[in-house]
């Protein structure tokens, strides 16, 4: 079974060349110095950080398109400051991921908007609020507790007024299938193999997949929540499992939003070609696919809420994906444990778009200078050792990424 692409407004703003170009294969070679098991925005930031390296020989395998699961059916949220505080230690790699955004955004074209990210507060915020503002100030972010009323002058289309909100002012969001667009056109342009279509199986000696089998010099797993599924076959499964995050979007509208806004349960921004948007469910419903209509009505009554010139306005699409869950809530990024040679980077969870440019980096480093100069310790894949990850049991056409 290949996965299709999921109904999410990313793929409906963009042109059906460009979709086409996401899901065309190259042919499968018989060997490469790195294999990548995954083509979301991680796996294409890991070969792109590759090739401005000067490696090239690089093939990316995937059982459904680029951007065929998370990276297609997320927010596009970069929420470096107002989600430093869950990363805890490693949230320096959010500054280095912010930097990254910025030096990718004068390369390629991928909609990133700096608007901020106002973090509404229903209820008097009390000493919550004021040890957010100390973890985000301390992880070197700005960040400012605003009264209700300005939060109303600063985002004039609020239909109602906050006790109080935290404004994030650098924060933003971007047009993921934009980006990933733009990393398979430069990559295919370095003459790195992109073979979307192929489902894998075994790794090691070879990484055996439905179209034959490739010689790895290096091998990636950038594989998102099937992770532990795709490691399994090395005897490794790390703590890693699918939550399901349920979006939806409205037409086009005229200029409604100024910021991303983070209500009571959702959250809500507004696409640069104008369509509004929101969700963020957190489901732990396995590899359980479709969009709950209790959800979505969720959603639109919270958006209607909030914006109340959207109550006129008819969904057009709504959609979901898996986002790569860890147990600690932090990336597993590094060696894979007792396997020279093996790589993985997963369990983002809801940080996947927003660390994937300084993911790419590190593991670019570690396969060709064998360190990174960024403190990783805490992802570091060891941890997990001795874990036997979730037990269920997909379907056979979600066994492999």
């Amino acid at each position: 079974m290949v996965s299709k692409m999921h109904d999410s407004i990313w793929f409906q703003t963009i042109d059906p060349a460009a979709r086409e170009a996401l899901c065309t294969s190259d042919p499968l070679p018989q060997s490469a110095g790195v294999v990548i098991v995954g083509s979301g925005l991680i796996g294409l930031a890991t070969a792109y950080y590759l090739t401005e390296a000067g490696l090239k020989d690089i093939c990316l395998v995937d059982r459904g398109p680029a951007l065929g699961e998370a990276s297609g059916a997320n927010a596009g949220g970069l929420w470096f400051a107002q989600q430093s505080p869950e990363l805890g230690s490693v949230s320096a790699l959010s500054k280095a991921s912010s930097t990254l955004f910025d030096e990718l955004a004068d390369r390629f074209p991928f909609d990133l908007e700096r608007c901020g990210l106002l973090q509404l507060l229903f209820e008097d915020p009390g000493a919550e609020a004021d040890i957010q503002l100390d973890a985000v100030r301390e992880a070197g972010f700005r960040v400012e507790k605003v009264g209700g009323k300005e939060a109303r002058s600063l985002e004039p289309g609020l239909g109602m007024t906050p006790a109080a909100a935290l404004y994030y002012p650098d924060e933003g969001h971007l047009h993921p299938a934009k980006l990933g667009l733009a990393w398979v056109r430069h990559l295919r342009s370095r003459g790195v193999r992109l073979c979307p279509n192929c489902e894998v199986g075994q790794l090691r000696p070879k990484v055996e997949t439905s179209r034959g089998s490739i010689e790895a010099g290096v091998l990636v797993i950038a594989s998102g929540a099937w992770t532990p599924l795709v490691t399994r076959t090395l005897g490794w499964r790390p703590p890693i499992k699918p939550m399901r995050g349920t979006l939806l979007a409205l037409g086009a509208m005229p200029k409604t939003l100024h910021h991303t806004l983070i209500g009571e349960e959702f959250y809500f921004w507004q696409l640069a070609a104008g369509p509004l948007a929101g969700g963020g469910s957190v489901d732990d419903v396995g590899f359980q696919q479709g969009v709950d209509q209790a959800t979505t009505a969720g959603i639109r009554a919270e958006m209607n809420r909030l914006i109340p010139t959207a109550a006129a306005e008819s969904t057009t699409c709504a959609w979901s994906g898996f986002r790569p869950y860890c147990e600690d809530l932090k990336p597993v990024i590094g060696r894979v444990p007792g396997h020279e040679g093996v790589f993985v980077a997963a369990g983002h969870f809801k940080k996947g778009v927003m660390m994937a440019p300084v993911t790419g980096k590190i593991l670019a480093d570690l396969i060709i200078k064998g360190a990174t100069d960024l403190n990783i310790e805490p992802l570091d894949p060891e941890r997990f050792r001795n874990k036997s990850g979730p037990q269920e049991q997909p379907a056979a056409s979600q066994i492999t990424s």
